[in-house]
């Protein structure tokens, strides 16, 4: 699948990684099924759950990873897109002592088994640019 993503307004976009999910009813995680060997930002296996402590992640739901070592392996809360089954989220980590940031989209299927997740890896996406990014992105996907 090709990385890149021309947006309305000319610029192409950093590329980004394409990892698929599937719900294990036994485990009660996403299982990835489909990823990239090498990346290892995002854990092969990710738990949906609804917000305890909205106020400060501004969402109903998240993903997060298995805790190790007290920490969780992966976290970001969901936020709704202006698409249906379509949510994004940013990623956290410090790199030589600078916080780094990534934007992450994901897809969900309708009966909420399976999703897509595109991180952008270490690209920060202002608010205001935020909207027409994701649409500009959806669209190509559609293509």
């Amino acid at each position: 699948m090709k990385t890149d993503v021309q947006t309305s307004t000319g610029k192409t976009t950093p590329g980004y990684k394409h990892l698929v999910f599937s719900f294990n009813p036994e485990t009660r995680y996403f299982d990835m099924t489909t990823g990239e060997l090498g990346f290892s930002k995002v854990p092969n296996e990710l738990k949906l759950e609804e917000t305890q402590k909205k106020g400060i992640i501004h969402s109903d739901y998240l993903i997060r990873g298995r805790i190790k070592n007290g920490k969780y392996l992966f976290f970001t809360g969901l936020l709704k897109t202006n698409f249906d089954n379509w949510y994004f989220g940013d990623f956290f980590e410090i790199r030589n002592g600078i916080k780094k940031n990534s934007f992450i989209l994901f897809h969900f299927s309708q009966d909420q088994t399976k999703f897509e997740m595109f991180f952008f890896n270490h690209f920060k996406l202002y608010p205001d640019r935020r909207g027409h990014f994701i649409r500009d992105f959806i669209n190509i996907l559609k293509r």
